[in-house]
């Protein structure tokens, strides 16, 4: 039934989206200057919450910040018109000096563009004219180009025109100060009104979600303000010294820009390079302009934003660039600005409301998989290289108990539930096996490699001078791996086979085609002194059942460990399901496994640093065979 119903919740998501989008974009109109207005107040709410806590009233503390902060806004758009008109009348000659340097540059590139063009004409003139009957003479006519002169506008529709303009700037700017100036004074009951108006039935998540939004806009605009700010003022004071006209302009256009992701500050650099160009006889000034656009936004990329700003909004790159085109087409410029902000909150929405979830996935930075489902799914799609390089990178930060245990035994269990279901076929099933034991022989090699200290069996400590002697019945305790069922429970059996030998024991791994009964005589044939089974739950649990009380019945006093990897749940509800005494230890993890095979290993085991006397030595050897 659920099935069936899937194609109309997704035909009713798809058509409510389409209404939502329509109504952002004929209400525009009003939902950008309340937008403007929403973000805003989180950018100043946290200025009124600090002189409110300097026991300044709601209402002053409300005015102070709107007041400082509109004026600053007002301030630079006001230096910014200023500096425009003075740059509009210098335009021509800044024009003029800006085509010549052109023209320097393209001398040697329209040299040769020339000597291509003749070259085609000469090919052209060899070819015959293809020119249709009765058509020959139509060329000799002459053609006239016909432009349309329009009426110049009275006085009265540019002054209309302009005055409009200004009025309707001026009256959006005085309704997004109003709504700042309200929202900032009942802020706590507006808040309060929206939770009960939307989480109805759901207050603890709409709650959740509202803090989320507020923590994450908020320091995302106040952060990003001050790092523009950042980028700003350096850029009008390097500008200023290299001698660009109108520095503080550029500044204040830098900053603004800056908003926009990615691109704001490279387009920023275009007008400041262009007039460093026009200005200049060299190239000495558009080179450093460049470069003090370059070496900012590295700076500040590289260094300011991950210290400050980080990964707090949660946005992938990628969703943030989607999502500026996306506003952008739909609120124009104001929409670029606000992009990122507002694809914030849909962000939030999408991790705590249900249905929205698609937007979590679709927009945020967060892995999809975990690492586990990643190495498999690229196992299932044949790209052994990339699996591997994503082990090679948990092998960075993790140690190799823990990136098999915490990868690829979850990788193998997931490989083998598939193919109990019957979801991949036997061709695809092999190489994923092919692929982990590939795997598995480079990442032993690769502990070959490291240091003695590194690889030395962590329950032992040595020091620079010591030296390693492990002593036992035979020359080194023997260990047999026996894989309860299939190749899955081998491939495990070989991970824990390169761990143990870290700690210099002898470890032989049985294959899966041996039988029980070849087992018990390879036991007594390599005089084991531990056994350990390996088995991939749940398909495996029976077989190692079977085999522990077949071993347990031959070798009683041996030692045995029955290795359930990657099994859920509690190792007493394992140890009755497997169904052996007390003697018998049930692990769960390699790293577990890897600590039972010390402990009782241990007593075989002795340190001596050199020089060690002889007598000492035989002491030794009599007490470990005693």
């Amino acid at each position: 039934m659920a099935a069936h119903d899937q194609p109309g919740k997704s035909a009713w998501t798809l058509a409510s989206i389409a209404v939502v989008v329509a109504a952002l974009y004929l209400a525009k109109g009003v939902l950008v200057p309340l937008t403007l207005s929403v973000l805003l107040s989180f950018l100043l709410s946290p200025v009124c919450d600090w002189l409110e806590r300097r026991k300044l009233g709601r209402i002053p503390a409300v005015f102070v910040t709107v007041i400082v902060g509109f004026t600053m806004l007002g301030a630079a758009t006001w230096t910014a018109v200023v500096q425009m008109t003075e740059l509009a009348p210098r335009m021509p000659e800044y024009q003029r000096n800006f085509q010549a340097k052109l023209y320097s540059v393209n001398n040697a590139l329209s040299a040769a563009l020339n000597k291509v063009a003749k070259s085609a004409d000469g090919m052209g003139e060899k070819l015959p004219p293809d020119v249709p009957d009765g058509e020959s003479g139509r060329h000799s006519d002459q053609s006239y180009a016909v432009r349309v002169i329009s009426s110049p506008a009275s006085p009265l529709q540019v002054l209309g025109g302009t005055f409009g303009t200004i009025l309707e700037v001026l009256g959006s700017a005085g309704v997004v100060i109003l709504l700042v100036v309200f929202f900032l004074v009942r802020r706590e009951d507006l808040r309060d009104r929206f939770v009960h108006l939307i989480g109805r039935g759901h207050l603890t998540v709409t709650t959740q979600a509202l803090e989320d939004a507020a923590t994450r806009v908020s320091h995302y605009l106040a952060t990003q303000f001050l790092l523009n700010l950042s980028f700003g003022i350096p850029v009008a004071v390097g500008l200023y010294f290299i001698g660009v006209p109108n520095a503080i302009l550029w500044g204040i256009v830098a900053t603004t820009l800056r908003f926009v992701p990615y691109l704001g500050s490279m387009i920023a650099a275009v007008m400041p390079i262009g007039l460093a160009m026009a200005i200049s006889t060299n190239w000495v000034a558009p080179l450093l302009t460049l470069g003090l656009f370059v070496s900012l936004e590295l700076v500040i990329s590289n260094i300011l934003e991950p210290w400050l700003y980080g990964k707090h909004t949660g946005v992938s790159a990628v969703a943030v660039l989607v999502a500026a085109v996306f506003w952008t087409w739909l609120w124009g410029s104001v929409g670029l600005l606000l992009a990122t902000p507002l694809t914030v909150c849909l962000l939030v929405l999408g991790k705590h409301v249900p249905q929205l979830s698609f937007l979590n996935i679709l927009l945020g930075n967060e892995p999809v998989f975990e690492l586990k489902t990643r190495v498999y799914q690229r196992l299932l799609a044949g790209d052994q290289e990339e699996a591997g390089e994503l082990v090679e990178e948990a092998l960075e930060q993790s140690s190799l108990a823990e990136v098999y245990d915490a990868v690829l035994i979850p990788a193998l269990a997931l490989a083998e539930s598939d193919r109990r279901r019957g979801d991949i076929e036997e061709g695809r099933q092999k190489f994923i096996f092919r692929c982990l034991k590939d795997t598995i022989e480079d990442l032993g090699e690769h502990q070959k490699e490291l240091p003695t200290q590194q690889a030395s069996c962590d329950a032992l400590e040595t020091r620079d001078t010591a030296e390693l002697m492990i002593l036992s019945t035979s020359a080194k305790p023997c260990i047999l791996l026996f894989p309860a069922r299939n190749e899955t429970d081998e491939i495990a059996a070989m991970m824990l086979a390169q761990l143990v030998e870290t700690c210099g024991f002898r470890v032989e791994t049985i294959s899966e085609n041996v039988l029980a009964g070849e087992l018990v005589d390879l036991i007594a044939q390599r005089q084991a002194d531990l056994v350990c089974i390996s088995a991939m739950p749940p398909a495996a649990a029976r077989h190692a059942r079977y085999l522990c009380k077949r071993l347990r019945g031959k070798f009683p006093e041996g030692h045995l460990i029955v290795g359930l990897w990657n099994a859920q749940g509690d190792l007493a509800k394992a140890r009755t399901r497997i169904g052996c005494e007390a003697a018998v230890r049930v692990v769960t993890t390699l790293a577990q496994a890897y600590e039972q095979i010390q402990f009782i290993l241990q007593p075989l085991m002795v340190r001596r640093d050199p020089p060690v006397d002889p007598e000492v030595r035989r002491a030794v050897v009599q007490a470990a065979n005693s």
